[in-house]
Parts: C-alpha cells; sequence; structure tokens
C-alpha cells in the first residue's frame, strides 16, 4: 500500500492562515485606535478653553438619543467627565427660591443637551426672571365662566393687605377636558402684599369658597410657563381605567393571558373605563339625594330642569353636587335614579362611558314604612370578630370633594332608629329609676359610630318635644276630657325631666366608655346651645301655668342635673355657664328685683319713723319751755338757762334729719345739764356744738350735792 504527500498543499494552507490571523489582529489595532480616538476627541471637548469667553457658561451641543418602546424607561444622559464640587446638576426648581446669602444662583445647564442662549438676551432674561416674583401673582382658577373682576376683587375683600392690582385670563393648557367649561385669572396684586398674607388667604378660601352653581375657588402660586401643567385628561363622570383583579389562588382565565393553547400570543389590554358610585357620609346629603330622586320620578326631568334654574339653589352650597356631573354625589345620584326606575342589571347608564359600579353595602330597609316591613332575615353585627376589625374606613379614590362632611359617625339603620324610638316612647309616665334608662346608654354605646349625630338629633328633640306626648305613641292615656288638660300639663313636666335625666345618663355612661363614645360630650353639649334646649326648658313653668311649689320643685330637679355636670366636668366651662345662665339668669333677676324692693321698703320704714322722733321731741322741749317761762320770773341765770335750751333744740333738727334714728335719739335727749357759760368754737356748725355740749354719764348720774 502506498501513500502520496504533497508538501505544496501544506506551505499553501499555512500561508492563508497567517494571513487571516494578520487581517484579524489589524482589524483589533483600528477598532483600538478608533475607540482611543473618540475617547480623547470627547476629553478634550469637555476640557478645551479655545473659544471660551470669561464668564460665559460652557457650551455642550450633543445629541441624545432617548430609547422608546420597551427600553422607554431608560433615558439619555448627557456625559460629564468632571466631578467634586459644583459638578452636580442644579434643581430646577432651585430658580425659584431666589437669592441666598448675597449670592445669585448658577444659570443651569439643559438636562438633554442643547445649548443655553448667551449674550445681552441672556440677561434681559434673567432680569425678568428677577423682577418676576418680587410681587405677589396668584392663579385662581375653577371659576364660573361668568364670573368677572369684580367679583374677584370681592373675594379678598376680607384681607386688606391683599389689594388687587391687576386681573388677566389665562387661557386653557394642556389637555382639553371633557366636562363642563371653568375659567382661570392671574391676579397680581399690591407691591405692599406680602406671601405670608397669600398663605393666610389660602388656607381659608382654597377650596372652601362656594362661587355657586357647584364652583369652587382653588388658589395657587403663579409661575408663570415654567412649571408644566399636570392636568389629565379625565373622562365623564369622573370614570377611572381599571385592569379588573383576578381571584387569588385561580388560574386567571383566558383573557386575562391564562390558558395553556395561548400562552405564546402576546396578552390583551383588558382594561375598562370604571365609574364609581358611593353612598354620601352624613344622612342629611343622603336625605337631600333621595328627595330628589322621588321629585324626579314623581315629575319628569323637567323637575331636575327648574331646580337647577332656581336661583336660591345654585346659590346653595348642599346642592354644589347637582351641577356638576364628575362630583362623587351626582355619580351616587345619576345611579341610584337609574336603579330604581329602569331595574336592569345592566350597568352601562350612558353608552359607550364606562360600567358603573354601586355601593357594596346597600342600604337596609330602605323602603321599609311600618314595623311589620323590616327584613326577617337580618341578623344583629354585634359579633366578636366585627367588633375587632377597624371601624375607620379607608376613603375610596374620587371621593373626596370640597364640603364633604366626614364627621365618622355613620348612618344609623331604619332598624335601628326604630329601636331607638321605642325606647323612648315605652319609658313609665311618672318618675324613672335609672334601671329604665340602662337600655338608652347601651344603645348610645353601641351606635358612637354607627350614627351617633342622630342618637343625639333624637335626644335632643325628646328634651324640647317628649315624643311620650306625640300622637304616635299608643300608650298615651287619654281619660275623660275634664282632666284631660290637668293630665297633660303634670305629664309635659314629668316628660321633660325624665328626658333630660336621659341626656344625663348618656352622658356619664359614655365619659367612662372607650372607642368612639366619648364625643358625645362635645356633640350633645354643641346641640344644647344651637337648639337651645336649655331656653324651652325654662320657659315650660310659664306654658304649663305651674304654681310656686311645683315650680320651685322643677327648678330644683333641674339645677340638681346641671350641679352633677359641674362636679363631673361633663362640657367646657363656657358651655357649662351658658347652660346654667339659659335656664337660671331671668330667675336670679327676679330675685334681685326682689331684694331691691325690700330694701327700698325697709329704708323708707326707718326715714318715716325717724321723722317721726324728731317731731315728737321738738313738740315736747316746746312746751316745756312755754311752762318755765309762766311759772318762774325772769332773771339772769334762768334767762341764760333759756338762752341754752332754745339754741339746742334749733340745732337738733338739721342734724336729725340726715342721720340715722339711733343718733337723732341721743341728739335730741339732751337735759338741762348744759354748762351755762358754754364756749363758742369759730367756724363750729350747730350740729357739732349740740354734739359737743352733749351730758357726759358721771354728770347724769352725779347727786345733787356734788
Amino acid at each position: 500500500m502506498a501513500f502520496k504527500f504533497s508538501l505544496g498543499a501544506a506551505k499553501a494552507n499555512k500561508a492563508q492562515l497567517n494571513a487571516k490571523t494578520k487581517a484579524e489582529e489589524e482589524a483589533k489595532e483600528r477598532e483600538e485606535k478608533n475607540a482611543l480616538d473618540k475617547v480623547m476627541a470627547e476629553f478634550e471637548e469637555e476640557h478645551s478653553a479655545g473659544s471660551k469667553i470669561l464668564g460665559e457658561p460652557e457650551r455642550h451641543e450633543e445629541e441624545v438619543f432617548v430609547p422608546t418602546g420597551s427600553k422607554r424607561h431608560f433615558t439619555g444622559r448627557q456625559r460629564n467627565m468632571k466631578s467634586g464640587p459644583g459638578t452636580l446638576e442644579v434643581d430646577p426648581l432651585d430658580e425659584f427660591r431666589g437669592t441666598s446669602g448675597g449670592r445669585l444662583n448658577p444659570p443651569t445647564q439643559p438636562r438633554f443637551g442643547g445649548a443655553g442662549p448667551t449674550g445681552p438676551g441672556s440677561l434681559d432674561q434673567s432680569k425678568q426672571k428677577e423682577n418676576l416674583y418680587q410681587t405677589v401673582v396668584a392663579k385662581a382658577s375653577n371659576l364660573p365662566p361668568t364670573m368677572d373682576s369684580k367679583r374677584v376683587e370681592d373675594l379678598f375683600a376680607d384681607f386688606p393687605s391683599l389689594k388687587v392690582t391687576k386681573i388677566e385670563k389665562i387661557p386653557p393648557q394642556g389637555p382639553t377636558n371633557k366636562g363642563r367649561p371653568s375659567l382661570s385669572m392671574k391676579i397680581t396684586f399690591d407691591k405692599e402684599a406680602s406671601a405670608r398674607d397669600f398663605d393666610e388667604a389660602m388656607s381659608k378660601l382654597n377650596d372652601k369658597k362656594y362661587l355657586g352653581r357647584g364652583y369652587y375657588l382653588h388658589l395657587d402660586r403663579f409661575l408663570g410657563g415654567r412649571v408644566v401643567g399636570t392636568e389629565q385628561r379625565t373622562e365623564p363622570f369622573g370614570a377611572r381605567w381599571q385592569a379588573p383583579e383576578a381571584a387569588k389562588g385561580y388560574a386567571p382565565p383566558p383573557d386575562l393571558g391564562g390558558g395553556a393553547r395561548d400562552r405564546d400570543l402576546p396578552r390583551a389590554d383588558t382594561e375598562r373605563l370604571v365609574v364609581t358610585a358611593n353612598q354620601p357620609p352624613d344622612l342629611a346629603t343622603l336625605r337631600l339625594v333621595h328627595m330628589t330622586i322621588e321629585g324626579v320620578i314623581n315629575g319628569g326631568v323637567e323637575f331636575e330642569a327648574a331646580l337647577m334654574n332656581d336661583p336660591q339653589v345654585q346659590e346653595e352650597e348642599r346642592f354644589a353636587w347637582l351641577f356638576d356631573q364628575k362630583h362623587p354625589v351626582n355619580r351616587y345620584y345619576r345611579w341610584r335614579m337609574h336603579q330604581v326606575v329602569c331595574d336592569t342589571p345592566n350597568s352601562e347608564i350612558f353608552a359607550r362611558q364606562g360600567m358603573w359600579q354601586g355601593p357594596t353595602d346597600p342600604l337596609a330597609d330602605e323602603f321599609a314604612n311600618h314595623l311589620g316591613a323590616f327584613d326577617v332575615d337580618y341578623q344583629d353585627s354585634d359579633e366578636d370578630e366585627d367588633e375587632e376589625k377597624p371601624q375607620q374606613r379607608q376613603l375610596p379614590v374620587g371621593d373626596n370633594y370640597p364640603g364633604r362632611v366626614d364627621n365618622g359617625h355613620g348612618i344609623m339603620s331604619t332598624r335601628s332608629r326604630a329601636m331607638l324610638l321605642w325606647l323612648l316612647t315605652s319609658l313609665p309616665p311618672g318618675s324613672i329609676l335609672a334601671d329604665d334608662i340602662a337600655a338608652i346608654s347601651v344603645f348610645a354605646v353601641e351606635h358612637a359610630s354607627q350614627g351617633m349625630d342622630e342618637v343625639i338629633h333624637i335626644l335632643v328633640s325628646n328634651l324640647i318635644e317628649p315624643f311620650q306626648m306625640t300622637e304616635t305613641n299608643t300608650r298615651r292615656r287619654l281619660g275623660d276630657v275634664e282632666g284631660r288638660e290637668e293630665r297633660r300639663r303634670t305629664d309635659l313636666r314629668q316628660a321633660t325631666l325624665n328626658a333630660l335625666r336621659i341626656i344625663s345618663d348618656v352622658l356619664l355612661t359614655t365619659s367612662r366608655e372607650s372607642g368612639a363614645s366619648y364625643k358625645y360630650r362635645l356633640a350633645l353639649g354643641t346641640q344644647l346651645v344651637e337648639r337651645q334646649a336649655f331656653e324651652h326648658v325654662q320657659r315650660l313653668p310659664a306654658q304649663l301655668d305651674m304654681g310656686r311649689m311645683t315650680e320651685r320643685a322643677y327648678r330644683d330637679e333641674v339645677n340638681s342635673i346641671l350641679a352633677v355636670w359641674k362636679d363631673e366636668q361633663l362640657f367646657d366651662k363656657p358651655t357649662l355657664e351658658h347652660l346654667d345662665s339659659a335656664f337660671n339668669a331671668l330667675e336670679r333677676q327676679k330675685e334681685e328685683a326682689e331684694q331691691e324692693r325690700k330694701l327700698a321698703e325697709k329704708r323708707s320704714k326707718r326715714r318715716a319713723a325717724a321723722k317721726a322722733t324728731v317731731n315728737t321731741k321738738v313738740d315736747n322741749n316746746d312746751g316745756e319751755d312755754s311752762k318755765m317761762d309762766i311759772d318762774q320770773e325772769g332773771g339772769g341765770e334762768i334767762g341764760a338757762l333759756d338762752g341754752a335750751n332754745n339754741a339746742t333744740p334749733q340745732a337738733v333738727p338739721s342734724a336729725a334729719s340726715s342721720a340715722e334714728p339711733d343718733v337723732v335719739m341721743t341728739e335730741t335727749a339732751a337735759n338741762d345739764k348744759v354748762p351755762r357759760t358754754a364756749p363758742e368754737i369759730a367756724g363750729e356748725t350747730a350740729a357739732a356744738r349740740a354734739r359737743r355740749l352733749r351730758p357726759r354719764a358721771e354728770d347724769m348720774f352725779a347727786s345733787d350735792g356734788e
């Protein structure tokens, strides 16, 4: 067997391999050189100072590629090889913060490339930026289309420091809304206005000032075109795009991307437009909505049109939801009316405007009009599991609105309301004990977060007009016609006292309970003052023509309850003083007037007695002097004694007319033991002379021989 070898073929193969390796090495060297040249060029471009002017910012002109599609979350950023202090990018909001430490903020550079303006034009622009915020400029939005400049100035009438100097309309920016039109205005204030004054106005007016027809004033600081608008496109009725949630623990259906056959196919867009409608949190708004629905059902759509054209309705804040289709209460109004009128399972009320979702917890016994109409399958929710759950629920997204009543007290069910009224009307007609009203206090504690406002309203209404005296109480005692009026007066007085004892027991019980029961004290005190409950209790004796003893016992009962409230400090001091003054102020005025009358009578009697005593003494002294003149002959000593006796009575009446009776008796009791030669003092009055000449005790009881 023979083999042939070809040395020429081997040499040819070796030459080809050497040429290929050499070509690869040259290509690699060229790539490295190109990369090095590129890096050096970038370095020289960043650090070159050839054409840089002193004080001029560096220019960076570089095209930045912003990826899109699946890589849209990664944005391009300008490369900067510098490091150290002062090389970080400046926050865009720093230009609105003014100066700090006497230095201007450094000029900012664009984030994504592009050269900034330089030269004289840039200097003028910086001056304009500096002068833009020397005065306070506000932006008022969500204004009615018919709003004029005069009404805008009136909005700040309560703030004298904010003097409006200029008002301009702002053209609409950003995406157009599909709702009702609104107006925005730029308001420039005087130079003397400060930012603190505007902040105070914002805290009192922003989303609180009602402008009519469902518009609430919204205030912001005007920043011009520097801030990009953040308004989002809103759908009719406040609809939102939502993706359906798949139940946990189950495989998703094919339309949500599940299924082994369609696993390789892309998942389709499953978002849908949803309009949520929830109940209002307060009973007054819920009742108003249902009354409006009833009026529309009975009167047609003309009733709603007439209601919206009424000027009084347009200015009332409680009807703000009627003019705004995006209002959460308006959504519930539309959903509930569609549910009552149409009675269809279709949740799409308006074509191509989204699917509507109603409240998760519907109203229980909504159409019950008597005790037999309540739901038979009703189960009390007082279970241990429900008590452990937190009662404070999170506010759904989009359900907050200006003027929303968020007290957290909840709404009482129809069955609970009927139970409370039955407890009040089933009390004994006479005086009640603590055991009789214990059930009412327990009911109040249990419904602290399920209708506390209505519980308080019913208790105060029972004080003003007891339910036991109404026609709804089937246990009323009518009896014969003759004694009916007297019995009614007695029962009304006792029922009012019982209603006051019920309120007092509820206050004492809830003040010692945990949870939300402590709110009863503040809410009850406010209702008693606002509804003038104790003014009614004070007028009751005059209305019922109570006798003096009955009225005194009635007032003692009420004052004893007020004393307990003061000792326990159930209300704050101003509230307690108001209640006490409302009930006892008139009675105290009568007592003070009676005391003044008695004191005046005593003074008049004492003055009359004093005048009578003075006249009697003067008459007796005159009789004695005349008798001495007739029986005795005139002489020097007798004449001197007569002169002394005659001088004393003349001085006594002037002093007795202004002195008390006891002083008069003392001064008029002067006897004949007056010194014959009494010295006279210059400037001495007659009353002082008579007081000086009054005899002493040793002269009165001295013997004749001394």
